[in-house]
């Protein structure tokens, strides 16, 4: 490979590295400043994104939708519900299978999750407000690329049926503070 080639290849390596921490450093201070923003309300990371989660479900969901929803296993979402359950936040409801028990939001929960999505979309336009919507608009458009990348390399998931072609992920359907 010419001296030329290699230096184009290792510049544009390191513009992707340099972007992938980026947007990983991007992600990490959105959530910090959230943190920080819901704190005088009682809410840490822990209790705010299971919230928000129900609060943006049509319908009560079972612990394992929430874990799956949230990328963590059933028995770490414990916790966390308990911990909803203890602010009064939510409720577990019985389901027509008598053997599962589903989640949904108390008045109080819905109530707390409004307060959060109106201080969260007050924070997302001072951050983004002075960005222009096509630089924002080609932006997301990359960020559903990567994911679809990404999804991409995953290995098939065991209950999905192979015979049928792969989902496509995208950011489009979660109008929500993350």
């Amino acid at each position: 490979m010419p001296q030329h080639d290699k230096k184009q290849s290792s510049s544009a390596q390191d513009l992707q590295r340099h972007f992938m921490f980026t947007l990983g450093q991007v992600n990490k201070q959105w959530r910090r400043t959230l943190d920080q923003l819901l704190a005088p309300m009682g809410l840490s990371q822990a209790l705010w994104m299971p919230l928000m989660h129900l609060a943006r479900s049509p319908q009560a969901m079972r612990q394992k939708d929430l874990a799956h929803s949230l990328g963590l296993d059933s028995s770490s979402v414990v916790r966390l519900v308990d911990g909803l359950a203890t602010q009064g936040w939510i409720e577990r409801v019985h389901d027509s299978d008598r053997r599962v028990k589903k989640l949904q939001l108390t008045p109080a929960g819905r109530a707390q999750a409004e307060t959060v999505q109106q201080l969260v979309q007050q924070t997302r336009t001072q951050v983004l407000g002075s960005i222009p919507a096509a630089e924002l608009a080609a932006s997301f458009a990359i960020m559903e690329r990567l994911l679809q990348a990404m999804a991409d390399l995953s290995p098939v998931d065991e209950a999905h049926d192979s015979s049928q072609p792969r989902p496509q992920r995208s950011l489009r359907p979660h109008p929500h503070t993350n």
